[in-house]
């Protein structure tokens, strides 16, 4: 690792990083196949964040633009990592900037200069605001995809509605939220509610959607996931509207911790369809149907998925997501967004 004092000198800094690279003992030119940007602002998460995104580095080839925004620090470091792979030297290379006294157009010039041209670049961003911040709209024009996590440090709606305008104002970048990706396990359990064939029509029949959550995002997310799968139009805060006309309503309770659902329940005309999480076990889903489709309930697995390989998986999928798209435009809706 070399540490360089001044970041103007853009080129010297390359020069460094292609010494660091010689003394590594390198013989063999490096393949990056993707800019890695991460920014951070909160020293309580500060190493959790570069941890993960380590962990990333050591597995894809890239060079890595961490952006320190925790304290007053100056100037960077240059580094390489080396391992063997399949008989040739993969490197990969990284770059630590303290950031937090610089204004944002250094910052984003200099990012600017300092990715590989021709390679695709991921910004994951773990700041606490979005559209305020002119580095992260900056930044975001730099990159093909940004990854963001709406209740990684807030439980209301705040970073969700930045999210919207995001797309409004960068419809060309992927856009990957974690908060999102969480669900996953959830939204296959309320569909296993209905893989009966007994139970499917009540799908459509639905009058009520609660949902128990320790963040806004998640609950929001969940409940314009399950409209935009069956065409339901979000009327306003807490109302579908359903293709024969119907109205839905939708709850949002919150409750539990941060990053969390507790407790789904859907009922239709005469049954009643919940999953909530054990009480003696929050790695298990308690499913039940109660009213006149009751069955006996069963448990299943809560599958979570760690940040790490969601942050991978978002990765991988540089391109848009089109049932994120779609439910982001659902839960436009909900806020009350005009059309």
């Amino acid at each position: 690792m070399v540490h360089v004092e001044s970041i103007g000198d853009v080129a010297g800094i390359l020069e460094r990083l292609c010494g660091v690279r010689a003394d590594d003992g390198a013989t063999t030119a490096s393949a990056v196949t993707m800019n890695f940007m991460v920014f951070v602002d909160d020293p309580e998460r500060r190493d959790w964040v570069l941890e993960r995104a380590a962990r990333i580095a050591e597995k894809h080839p890239s060079r890595t633009i961490v952006l320190d925004s925790t304290s007053a620090g100056a100037g960077l470091d240059v580094s390489c990592n080396r391992r063997e792979s399949g008989g040739a030297t993969i490197l990969n290379e990284r770059i630590d900037v303290a950031v937090a006294a610089l204004d944002h157009a250094t910052i984003v010039g200099m990012v600017g200069q300092l990715t590989v041209a021709g390679c695709p670049t991921v910004l994951w961003w773990s700041g606490a605001c979005l559209m305020e911040s002119r580095t992260f709209s900056g930044l975001a024009a730099l990159a093909d995809a940004v990854i963001v996590d709406s209740s990684g440090r807030a439980r209301d709606e705040a970073t969700l509605r930045e999210l919207i305008e995001f797309r409004g104002r960068y419809p060309n970048v992927a856009l990957h939220d974690l908060a999102f990706m969480r669900l996953a396990p959830w939204q296959e359990m309320i569909a296993q509610f209905f893989d009966d064939p007994a139970l499917r029509d009540d799908l459509f029949s639905l009058r009520a959607l609660d949902i128990e959550s320790g963040s806004e995002a998640e609950a929001l997310y969940l409940g314009g996931w399950l409209g935009s799968r069956i065409s339901w139009i979000a009327t306003d805060r807490g109302t579908f509207r359903t293709t024969r006309g119907d109205t839905v309503a939708f709850t949002r309770t919150p409750r539990g911790e941060g990053r969390r659902v507790v407790r789904v329940a859907l009922t239709s005309g005469d049954s009643r369809y919940v999953a909530a999480l054990a009480e003696d076990d929050e790695n298990v889903v308690c499913l039940s149907v109660e009213g006149k489709k009751a069955k006996p309930g069963w448990l299943v697995p809560l599958h979570a998925v760690d940040n790490t390989s969601l942050i991978e998986r978002a990765i991988f999928a540089v391109a848009r997501a089109p049932i994120f798209e779609t439910t982001l435009q659902t839960v436009r809706g909900l806020l009350g967004f005009p059309e």
